[in-house]
């Protein structure tokens, strides 16, 4: 399989990995705002239902509690009559025009009132018998702390229509009087306000027993509570929702309580929320997520399918030229694009023909070149020799000069010369690669001597090593170039006097010699350019050719961990500390201390 093809499948996987998390979180969050918006309208609707039921119960217990607080009523309810004549008189001309009043201005269907009053019995004034008494509505009354309760629904005598009544004691005046008021209420007053607020969902109202009072489901109606597998739940709560499961069908229940005042206290409204009302809504959201999913998909792959022709088309350039080198056409340089790792690769790639170029033309010139150098090898040594000076005739010369400056009485150039000539003594010196560190600062010394000649009194030096290191080796002229620097830099770019300091101490088994001097110092940017030059191997284009030079030599003589340390504060001084394996050594003498001033 092609590096194309492999990056194309691999970057479609990552990117239907990420589009596929990314749709399925976004669909499972919008599904369930959808149905927590769904479920907060449910709940807004019940709790306009549950407001609905109980202004409306209250407006009949509105009508029990005129009866109520009447005393008129009461009185004419506990009066004794003489006759049936008497109380048929107080009853058409006060009582019942009274019921009456009250029973068209407010929607009752019948009130009936019990009383224990024997000469006060009509068609909707009951006389309170033994049957009365015995009845549990009579004895749940009786013991009713309320004053008042509503019963389960029931059929009337005449119409048959359903009905619930709310009952209450008439003892205002009297709190030991027996009278009761009935009011008959058609239950579908109350389906009515159900209806208008349900939108088709299925609420139930139960009294606080379970017995269902409306049940506005069209199919499987019930009774009492008790007959909802969750039924005890929702008589133990108070209020909350939950999904359920009733046959095939999955719902959402919603419940409250009412508990506006003691008389419909724990009285449940509860609705169901069909969940097959949220599929259209959740249809519509998954068809526009895939919709998307599959624009954002198709847009990825195109872009990733161009971006990988792009990239791998320079890298199968690069394959072709490779191919064609292997048969040895070294012509097959490839286009740089950009400066991305495959243009790079293709500069590389460049760089290697030309250098096999660059190597065949070397192997088919060397015989030639081979032969030639054989031929020129002779006089090539021939040449060396003729340009060899011999050192003493360097010396002898020299010393001839300070001869004549000493008879002509010139004792100072004189000086000057044998110091120059001492110099030339030490560093034609035959041997190998090192010298002891005694001899090398005795050449300094005689170098120094002769920059003050120069100079006068401008600097003065000092040499302060001990004497158990002056057996050290050390290469040869390795402290020279680190002095020069001080004089050419240091003391010569002063206007002020200066001075220079070499000393040397051991640590941890190494001796650090240190070239110290006071003149101007080295600026910041230039002091970094130098280190990083020198930890490079070498600093070109200027003057400082002999720091790189015992910086190499030091390196390839002991380890990359030996070498020089520069340091400098500009305006104020300079310091190079070149540090060196050590041996120790019994030598004679404590200290070599030098002072020129």
């Amino acid at each position: 399989m092609k590096i194309r093809t492999k990056l194309i499948l691999t970057n479609l996987f990552i990117m239907l990995f990420l589009l596929s998390s990314l749709t399925y979180l976004l669909t499972k969050r919008s599904s369930d705002l959808v149905y927590g918006h769904v479920v907060q309208n449910a709940s807004l609707s019940l709790s306009q239902i549950s407001q609905n039921l109980d202004n409306k119960l209250a407006s009949y217990e509105d009508v029990a509690n005129t009866l109520f607080l009447n005393p008129s009523l009461s009185l004419i309810l506990d009066q004794r009559y003489a006759d049936q004549l008497e109380a048929y008189e107080v009853y058409s001309q006060q009582f019942k025009p009274f019921l009456s009043a009250i029973q068209s201005t407010r929607d009752v269907l019948n009130i009936d009132v019990y009383t224990d009053n024997p000469t006060f019995y009509f068609s909707n004034v009951q006389l309170i018998d033994s049957d009365v008494r015995a009845s549990d509505w009579y004895k749940e009354l009786m013991g009713n702390h309320t004053g008042g309760y509503w019963t389960p629904p029931y059929l009337t005598f005449a119409k048959k229509e359903s009905v619930i009544s709310f009952r209450k004691r008439l003892n205002n005046v009297n709190r030991d009087s027996a009278s009761v008021v009935s009011l008959e209420v058609r239950l579908k007053n109350l389906a009515q306000l159900v209806e208008q607020e349900s939108r088709n969902k299925r609420v139930i109202f139960a009294l606080p027993d379970g017995t269902v009072l409306i049940d506005s489901g069209s199919a499987d109606h019930i009774d009492r509570l008790e007959q909802l597998p969750f039924g005890g739940r929702i008589l133990r709560g108070q209020a909350g929702s939950f999904h359920a499961e009733i046959g095939k069908a999955s719902y959402q229940i919603l419940y409250q309580t009412l508990d506006s005042r003691n008389i419909v206290k724990d009285m449940k409204v509860m609705t169901f929320v069909p969940t097959t009302e949220l599929t259209p809504e959740l249809d519509r959201l998954r068809s526009a997520a895939i919709l998307l999913f599959a624009i954002a998909f198709l847009l990825s792959a195109l872009l990733i399918s161009a971006m990988s022709v792009g990239l791998t088309r320079r890298l199968s350039e690069l394959a072709v030229k490779m191919k064609r080198l292997n048969k040895d056409n070294f012509d097959s340089y490839v286009g740089v694009k950009g400066n991305d790792e495959v243009a790079q690769l293709g500069e590389m790639f460049n760089l290697m023909v030309r250098r096999l170029r660059e190597l065949i033309s070397e192997v088919y010139q060397s015989e030639i070149d081979r032969q030639e150098n054989a031929l020129r090898t002779k006089e090539v040594e021939l040449y060396a020799l003729q340009t060899q000076i011999n050192p003493h005739f360097l010396f002898n010369t020299l010393n001839m000069i300070r001869g004549k400056l000493l008879i002509a009485g010139d004792r100072e150039n004189a000086k000057v010369i044998g110091l120059l000539a001492k110099s030339f003594r030490m560093m034609l010196k035959k041997g190998g690669q090192t010298i002891r560190l005694a001899e090398e600062l005795e050449f300094i010394d005689s170098y120094l001597q002769i920059q003050r000649y120069r100079f006068g009194d401008k600097f003065n030096y000092t040499i302060d090593v001990n004497g158990d290191d002056l057996d050290v080796s050390v290469p040869k002229l390795c402290i020279q170039p680190l002095v020069e620097n001080a004089v050419t830099h240091g003391v010569e770019l002063s206007p002020d006097p200066s001075e220079i300091r070499i000393t040397g101490r051991r640590e941890n088994g190494k001796l650090l010699l240190t070239v110290q001097d006071n003149g101007g110092g080295i600026e910041l940017e230039r002091l970094s350019e130098i280190r990083r030059r020198l930890d490079e191997g070498g600093l070109t284009g200027d003057a400082h050719i002999g720091l790189p030079n015992v910086q190499r030599r030091l390196r390839n003589l002991y380890g990359d961990e030996f070498g020089l340390r520069l340091s400098s504060e500009a305006g104020a001084w300079t310091e190079v500390t070149m540090t060196i394996p050590t041996e120790q050594r019994e030598v004679e003498g404590d200290v070599r201390r030098i002072n020129r001033g």
